[in-house]
């Protein structure tokens, strides 16, 4: 892939190091030249110094050509305006913002500009590791729902039916010592079982709460 990254602080240099590695085509743009010839010699892709979202500086980059856009700077007025350049003018295939302020994740919305939140991802992947004895996301079904694991170490007095109404999930299995079952909606959940369930982002915290000692963060 030919990869044009807007932006190099930490993310971006790491990102386009990386993918240079693996053998895409990288051609990486900054006002900051330090920031750039601190890729080092042995990145052999394109360094384009100059305004992020000057257009020139851009077709330099080779955003005509580009098959993907990672606009990643820490400013999100230029990852915003990068991106519909991206989007707009030149029809990137591809393309991904990162978000930096969390109350502009909806400008970016109203875009259609499809984004990343390095922090915000941090910090799910912080929750999973704290949670792990308890608590293990299998899959994702997409943005809003996950498939989990779940160990119930709660002393409840509640059944599949219950749960699955209080907090809007569904329950496809639970396994009572080493016996895995399909589940009856009126059979008990018991201290010790495993759930798999499928819940949305919004109610995993209330699913917890309710089976589990601990509560997510």
């Amino acid at each position: 892939m030919f990869i044009v990254i807007i932006g190099c602080g930490r993310l971006g240099s790491t990102l386009a190091s990386e993918l240079a590695d693996e053998g895409h085509m990288v051609s990486i743009v900054d006002r900051d030249g330090e920031k750039l010839r601190s890729l080092g010699s042995g990145f052999n892709g394109q360094r384009i110094t100059g305004i992020e979202f000057d257009h020139d500086k851009l077709l330099e980059a080779g955003i005509q050509e580009a098959d993907a856009l990672l606009a990643v700077t820490n400013d999100d007025n230029v990852n915003l305006t990068v991106s519909l350049i991206a989007k707009d003018i030149h029809k990137v295939p591809k393309i991904l913002a990162r978000v930096n302020a969390p109350g502009k994740s909806f400008v970016y919305d109203l875009l259609s500009i499809e984004t990343i939140n390095p922090v915000q991802s941090g910090i799910e992947v912080l929750k999973r590791k704290l949670m792990t004895d308890h608590f293990e996301v299998l899959t994702s079904v997409d943005e809003a729902y996950d498939i989990i694991e779940l160990l119930v170490n709660r002393d409840v007095h509640t059944t599949v039916e219950e749960i699955e109404e209080t907090c809007h999930c569904r329950i496809g299995g639970i396994t009572h010592s080493t016996l895995f079952s399909l589940p009856e909606r009126h059979e008990p959940i018991s201290l010790g079982d495993r759930i798999i369930c499928t819940v949305s982002q919004s109610q995993k915290n209330k699913l917890f709460q309710r089976l589990c000692k601990e509560m997510l963060l």
